[in-house]
């Protein structure tokens, strides 16, 4: 009796021991330093747009391929987020690729910005973070022409009325 009480107590901590050490994510997360700018296109702050920060020699620093990104607020102002909300960014260099949907809570938002500024190899916008707290030099765009969103034009009769 006694040995299978032991068997079965030895099998539950084994399971246990390869659930909680074995399965978990020894992926190491690296140092965030602060990270904090500004937006404006055309003078004006790029509410909602969203900054994504892409390390300039390619390489990545965690196994999930993490991105650096932040989200433009009313007055233009940002923070950078890794992992969690205004965490940072791991010190390095980075090109940034910028997004403005129009409507993002949409199934077909739209990039007022086209594809200019997507393609962080084509942005042409460059930061360093450095070690410590980094307030970035603004990125002021400007002579940006945004794209608006083409009209979709409706049919003026039904199908089946056509030809009545």
């Amino acid at each position: 009796m006694k040995s299978s009480a032991f068997r079965v107590s030895c099998c539950i901590t084994f399971f246990n021991l390869f659930l909680f050490c074995g399965c978990g994510n020894s992926d190491v997360r690296p140092d965030l330093q602060t990270v904090e700018g500004r937006l404006t296109i055309n003078g004006e702050p790029a509410a909602g747009a969203m900054l994504v920060f892409y390390p300039a020699q390619g390489e990545e620093f965690d196994s999930r391929g993490s991105r650096p990104r932040a989200k433009v607020e009313e007055n233009g102002n940002f923070q950078v987020t890794t992992y969690q909300s205004g965490d940072g960014a791991p010190a390095g260099d980075y090109q940034v690729g910028i997004l403005w949907f129009d409507n993002p809570d949409s199934s077909t938002p739209w990039n007022k910005l086209g594809k200019r500024y997507a393609n962080p190899r084509e942005s042409d916008i460059t930061v360093t973070v450095e070690e410590g707290n980094n307030q970035l030099t603004p990125i002021e765009l400007e002579d940006v022409r945004i794209l608006k969103r083409p009209v979709r034009r409706r049919k003026s009769q039904d199908a089946d009325q056509v030809g009545e």
